[in-house]
């Protein structure tokens, strides 16, 4: 079969061919060939006499300011002679004409007649390179770097640009960063029209079409030919234009010489692997010229000749070879049973092939095949193994990816529906064997038809692109995000816990889909119906889960479009519960619904007031108060607790500045920290802002923490700890003994006091069990030099215990329940009379 670039010209040439009579006028002329579509147009003086051929590149030399220069006869301005090659020249030397002569196009001629026009458009899409374009990348090709103006840059500039360097198109950038292109076929219909006088930003297309710079030369010649255009941006990974790939660029980096040469020594190995039969000495020209590498070892395994293509295949010489093993080129990827197989089968078959990762001399790997024979002599004994092995890692590769591309999506890169079903069911799998949840979302994208039908497919695939890369930001690290088909995607959260956590990733996901997006230049709003199902509720089979979050997307649709629904109804029902409720708390903090309460410190001793305790409290306009317990873990996992927090510890130290100011306060007042608060936002920065406001010493302000968020040694917290005891902020232990607490890591920390959790106050005077722990925390307290409060105390005989074990401060509904700032600020001034 012959090769694509062996055949004569006469095969690929346009028999169809633009022409004009010397007396055709410039602007005349471009019309023409903005029309028909052509790069170029060829002037005949009478039927078949070619004296001339003005193409696009020739369009750059018109003065498009000076209307004379587009009325000029075209015979002043085209190029001359026209190169004409014989019918049966081969592509191959065609190419080799082009490059010679730097031109573009050339007149075929068969038996002195002109029978077609041959260009290098025709030569990029002749077929049989589309293996090697698929290997190669549009960043190891040698294409210059984009020359890029900007958008009001004039038209003179371009061209002069375009001439100087010898360009077939030049970027423009707007100042919002997108790019437009300005082409030679541009040029040639501002020829025909007669638009010289124009900033870039007017006469330029926009937007570019263009592909990254990881993009294979084959999927960027298939972009060209879909869209019909000659010139494709290449954009790198922070989306700058860096180059503008054309034919031009794709003829260069095919290689034919490579190809051709390769082609003959194919064929020569095979003519002398036929002549070998009969000649020993061919049969030496064979080892030396063959492509594949071949070792030849004796008995024992030491190597006595190598070929060259050995040598160019791994990297080591002859004489660095001979005398080793081919364990020189060992890579570890192998087990030992591996070899111990591979030997037996020598042993006993005396022939062994398959596929081997070895080691290149510069450590890279390769995959090779490799095929291993034994020669015997006449008594079986073994003298010599020939290995015989071609690289195939390229051949390796080009099968992953074909792997891939049959498992994903090609727009979006997702996994399509053969790979979703495979991780749903092995979800199925896992989640049975570890009795564990896990939720499928079914999301379809609303009025994305509308989309289509007015912006086109191009600015529907935009945006499918688009939000594929937001379901990946959103999804967690351990999900998976498929595209199934169209507009319809999936999540499969694994891991789950509750439904609250399904029902906030679901809101979420419908926030970043409905934001605005612009699409072809184009700005659109666009929603999303996602329907729920859960593992096992839902569904014990994948396809049943599937089926019913696909049931329960179009209930989401039925009820208004851009919501979700789960196929359980209860399921919606506390989700949507949970969502008003965290609705709710956002509209709370905005209008001034939360309090903040205060439940005194006191000295148990004598039962007068030496601090508080700052509470949260959320007075709801129709629900009246709301517990802390209902509220606080959403705002947990809401990461509303931040905004709360500061709002808590700003509202506390407003109320610390105006009792001090009264003389009724001398002492601290405590605000409790979540472990959010301290891992993921300023707190440091926060309380040293709020002391310097309202002007207080850090000896006014106490912060409380968990003992679980204390003993947390990975999230960087002692560290911070440490700076707010820079600050000269008094920190304590909220909540001690209930969690597990190493004492070495306790004496660590920068804690001055440690409050004894109530559920061991409350029977201490009753249990023993109780009495002793607590006896032991004040113990470790007294030997850790810690102050101690204990939370709780309800009776005297709890007072009176604690009293004789040594504990001074305490706080509960014996002295005083929490109360609002206004009530307690009336117990400060009672205890002055």
């Amino acid at each position: 079969m012959m090769s694509p670039l062996m055949q004569p010209i006469e095969q690929i040439a346009s028999t169809d061919i633009l022409s004009c009579t010397p007396e055709t006028l410039v602007h005349e002329a471009a019309a023409m060939m903005m029309e028909s579509g052509c790069g170029s147009i060829v002037v005949f003086s009478a039927p078949g006499q070619a004296v001339g051929i003005w193409t696009e590149t020739d369009a750059l030399s018109i003065d498009l300011t000076d209307e004379a220069s587009r009325c000029l006869p075209i015979r002043d301005v085209m190029s001359t002679p026209v190169v004409t090659m014989p019918h049966h020249m081969s592509v191959h030397d065609v190419v080799g004409r082009f490059r010679s002569n730097c031109i573009r196009h050339a007149l075929v001629e068969k038996q002195g007649e002109v029978i077609g026009l041959v260009s290098l458009s025709d030569v990029v899409l002749c077929q049989g390179t589309e293996a090697f374009l698929g290997l190669k990348r549009l960043d190891g090709i040698q294409a210059r770097p984009a020359v890029v103006l900007q958008s009001s840059d004039s038209l003179a500039a371009a061209l002069g640009n375009m001439r100087e360097q010898e360009l077939t198109a030049i970027g423009v950038q707007f100042a919002d960063g997108s790019y437009g292109i300005l082409t030679q076929r541009d040029v040639v219909g501002l020829v025909a029209s007669g638009r010289g006088h124009a900033e870039l930003g007017e006469i330029c297309t926009r937007p570019v079409i263009g592909v990254s710079v990881s993009t294979s030369l084959l999927q960027a010649r298939r972009v060209i030919l879909q869209h019909q255009i000659r010139h494709l941006a290449v954009f790198d990974a922070e989306e700058r234009l860096v180059h503008i790939v054309g034919f031009r660029e794709i003829i260069q980096s095919i290689e034919h010489e490579f190809l051709l040469e390769l082609h003959g020594a194919l064929r020569e190995r095979d003519e002398a692997l036929i002549q070998s039969r009969q000649s020993l000495l061919l049969a030496d020209k064979v080892f030396e010229a063959t492509m594949e590498g071949i070792v030849i070892t004796d008995g024992n395994g030491f190597i006595q000749s190598v070929n060259p293509a050995f040598t160019r295949i791994t990297g080591y010489s002859r004489e660095e070879a001979i005398g080793k093993t081919p364990a020189l080129l060992k890579s570890g990827k192998q087990s030992p049973e591996f070899y111990e197989y591979l030997w037996r089968c020598l042993r006993n078959d005396g022939s062994w092939q398959g596929e081997v990762v070895n080691r290149r001399k510069n450590g890279l790997l390769y995959t090779e095949h490799l095929s291993i024979t034994a020669i015997r002599d006449e008594l079986g004994e073994c003298l010599h193994y020939v290995a015989v092995f071609s690289d195939i890692t390229q051949r390796k590769q080009a099968e992953e990816r074909l792997h891939f591309l049959a498992n994903h999506d090609a727009l979006t890169g997702l996994p399509n529906r053969t790979l979703f079903i495979e991780k749903l069911q092995s979800a199925v799998e896992q989640a049975r064997q570890y009795d564990r949840r896990f939720a499928l979302l079914f999301i379809d994208l609303d009025r994305f038809k509308m989309v289509n039908d007015t912006l086109g497919h191009h600015a529907g695939d935009e945006l499918l692109v688009r939000i594929a890369s937001e379901l990946q930001r959103i999804a967690p690290s351990l999900s998976t995000v498929s595209r199934l088909s169209g507009d319809e995607f999936t999540v499969l959260l694994e891991n789950i816990v509750t439904v609250q956590q399904v029902a906030s990733r679901a809101q979420s996901i419908l926030d970043a889909i409905s934001a605005e997006s612009t699409v072809a230049g184009q700005g659109v709003f666009i929603s999303a119906s996602i329907g729920i199902s859960m593992f096992p509720e839902d569904g014990a089979m994948a396809d049943a889960l599937l089926v019913n979050a696909d049931t329960a997307m179009y209930r989401a649709k039925e009820r208004g479009k851009n919501n979700f629904q789960f196929y359980t109804a209860d399921m919606n029902a506390r989700a949507i519960e949970r969502l008003k409720m965290e609705y709710s708390l956002h509209r709370a903090l905005a209008q001034d619904e939360l309090e903040v309460w205060y439940q005194p410190k006191v000295e148990l001793s004598s039962g007068r007031i030496i601090g508080a305790e700052a509470l949260l409290r959320w007075r709801h306009p129709d629900m009246g108060l709301i517990s802390p317990a209902q509220f606080i873990p959403i705002a947990e996992e809401s990461s509303l607790i931040t905004s709360i927090g500061e709002w808590v510890l700003d509202s506390s130290c407003a109320s610390i500045r105006r009792w001090r100011d009264a003389g009724l306060l001398q002492g601290r007042i405590a605000v409790n920290v979540s472990g959010r608060q301290l891992k993921y936002s300023s707190i440091v920065d926060t309380v040293a802002s709020m002391l310097e406001r309202y002007d207080l010493p850090s000896s006014a302000l106490e912060l409380e923490i968990t003992e679980s968020v204390a003993m947390d040694e990975d999230s960087g917290m002692v560290e911070v700890l440490h700076r707010l005891q820079a600050l000269g902020i008094y920190l304590s232990i909220d909540d001690f003994g209930t969690g597990y607490s190493s004492l070495s890591y306790l004496k660590r920390l920068p804690v001055r006091g440690l409050k004894i959790d109530q559920s061991f106050i409350m029977d201490l005077h009753q249990d023993r069990d109780d009495a002793a722990i607590t006896q032991a925390i004040i113990s470790i307290a007294r030997s850790l030099g810690l102050d101690l409060v204990a939370e709780g105390v309800e009776l005297d005989e709890q007072r009176q215990f604690l009293v004789e074990q040594g504990c001074n401060c305490g706080q509960g509904y014996l002295f005083s329940k929490p109360v609002p700032a206004d009530i307690f600020e009336g117990l400060l001034h009672a205890q002055q009379l």
